[in-house]
């Protein structure tokens, strides 16, 4: 008996040692990961639809998510646009490499690496929650002229933005060993289905196929390395200066959001708002925090009217 419990005490100081050597690790500020960007560029897995003569809207998805979160939107916006749906690092079928580059500005960097390589232009950045974070860095390193000029407008949905409070599950996630053994032990679909559960307001529209895709992502190689990662880095050291800075940013932007929200206040849209002096706000009532997927025809509807206006 007492054996077993020296071993496994053992065990648990291992872990502790293993996970105090991994948190040595870059700050994660734009100092650090965007003007001295080291990381190694990666393919990044995207799908294409529309017309590529057409303007381009590039779909960024949130955080634990993937491009096939923007299906619904595809049916009717790609009769006008040229859609390009990208997996980030570490989501959907992207790589998921061992290194701790998983920050909003890492994620950055590879996306307009993926634009450069593709050579789009005039584009339209569409973020969502961890995704919109990315398309906020990226509008603020064009304003610093690190990348070229070829982002036209912004759509800001649920948008990571300011400073907060992680919501409770990754904030559980987001403790060493604890959120370790938490993501390991507990299913894929456990996770995926409470991830949605939290994300809607009304829990009977969740569909299903959406749960088997977060599911069957979760279940990957790496993948759970990845959430762990980019949990950890997923407010910036700097985030109080970096947030001052959207002021700067004058491109036109649409700011959507679901009013009932539970992981990204409202009252954060009406900051954004303020501080994006050329945006316009739409809030919908009884929508949570992915209107993409639980009211896909108004927020279809509002960037078709946006994309016309400009």
């Amino acid at each position: 008996m007492k054996k077993g419990f020296y071993v496994l005490h053992l065990f648990f100081f291992f872990i502790f040692l293993f996970f105090t050597a991994c948190s040595q690790k870059t700050p994660v500020t734009w100092e650090e990961r965007i003007v001295k960007a080291k990381q190694k560029m990666l393919p990044l897995t995207y799908v294409e639809y529309g017309n590529p003569k057409n303007k381009t809207l590039l779909f960024l998805h949130g955080f634990a998510e993937s491009k096939e979160t923007w299906r619904f939107l595809v049916p009717e916006l790609s009769k006008k646009y040229h859609l390009v749906l990208l997996d980030l690092k570490g989501f959907g079928a992207s790589p998921k490499p061992e290194d701790s580059h998983y920050s909003v500005y890492d994620q950055a960097v590879l996306v307009a690496n993926f634009m450069k390589e593709k050579s789009l232009k005039d584009v339209t950045i569409v973020g969502r929650s961890f995704g919109g974070g990315v398309a906020l860095v990226l509008a603020l390193m064009q304003k610093e002229k690190l990348i070229q000029k070829d982002i036209s407008r912004l759509v800001l949905i649920n948008s990571m933005a300011y400073k907060q409070f992680l919501p409770s599950m990754l904030r559980i996630l987001n403790q060493p060993i604890i959120g370790y053994l938490a993501i390991h032990t507990i299913s894929d679909d456990w996770m995926a289905e409470e991830g949605y559960r939290y994300a809607f307001y009304n829990n009977n529209l969740i569909p299903k196929e959406s749960l088997e895709q977060a599911s069957l992502y979760l279940s990957l190689p790496n993948a759970k390395y990845a959430y762990l990662e980019s949990v950890e880095q997923l407010i910036p050291d700097d985030i109080e200066k970096i947030q001052k800075r959207y002021r700067e940013i004058l491109l036109p932007t649409l700011i959507l959001w679901g009013k009932e929200d539970v992981s990204i206040s409202v009252s954060k849209a009406y900051k954004l708002h303020r501080d994006l002096k050329r945006s316009k706000l739409r809030i919908f009532p009884k929508v949570g925090h992915m209107p993409n997927e639980e009211a896909p025809y108004r927020v279809v509807r509002e960037i078709l009217k946006f994309m016309e206006e400009q």
